[in-house]
């Protein structure tokens, strides 16, 4: 489920206390920037050069500043274990290519490719432990709205519970005001 909340009220921290993703308490209240994704379009200019991509992507960034963005256990949980295991695959790449580049021969070449090919799935991984890769959150091309994607239902409800306006509750009907017993008079001038 896809929730589009205002990216106004986003970045004044009026969010329910809910995890968006997982729909449970928060642990912390993250600080987090969010940003929109690339054109569809955009990978083609890496053809001209990855400085091209990089500066047409940023150029057409949109980016909300959320002070205080729900963050639960499960949500901390995922960020550490992609970031462990990616280090660690990185780690052991980057071992590859020492080895490799130290044996020298055939087999020392084929441990460099190994250890270059290792080396990125670590570094793809560890990169997924952004917080805005966990959030699932982005903001919409035009900068209004911040859609989250694989939100749960309860933060959606919670969300529209909130987004009521308020009714006023008067503790009895109103009676109209009661009417002069006495008779009018009309000026006269």
């Amino acid at each position: 489920m896809v929730v589009t909340v205002p990216a106004g009220q986003v970045a004044a921290g009026q969010l329910p206390q809910i995890c968006p993703r997982h729909g449970e308490q928060p642990i912390e209240m993250k600080k987090l920037r969010l940003i929109s994704k690339p054109p569809s379009w955009a990978p083609l200019l890496i053809i001209l050069g990855g400085i091209v991509y990089v500066i047409v992507v940023t150029a057409m960034r949109k980016t909300v500043q959320a002070p205080a963005w729900p963050w639960c256990e499960q949500c901390k949980a995922k960020r550490s274990r992609n970031l462990g295991i990616g280090l660690g695959v990185l780690a052991l790449g980057l071992l590859l290519l020492v080895i490799g580049a130290a044996i020298g021969s055939d087999s020392g070449a084929m441990l460099l490719l190994a250890g270059f090919f290792v080396a990125l799935a670590g570094l793809i991984v560890a990169l997924r432990a952004n917080p805005q890769v966990i959030t699932s959150a982005f903001v919409s091309r035009d900068g209004q709205f911040v859609e989250i994607a694989q939100a749960d239902q309860r933060f959606a409800q919670a969300l529209q519970h909130a987004a009521r306006p308020a009714v006023p509750q008067q503790p009895y009907p109103q009676q109209p005001y009661p009417q002069s017993q006495y008779p009018q008079q009309q000026a006269r001038y």
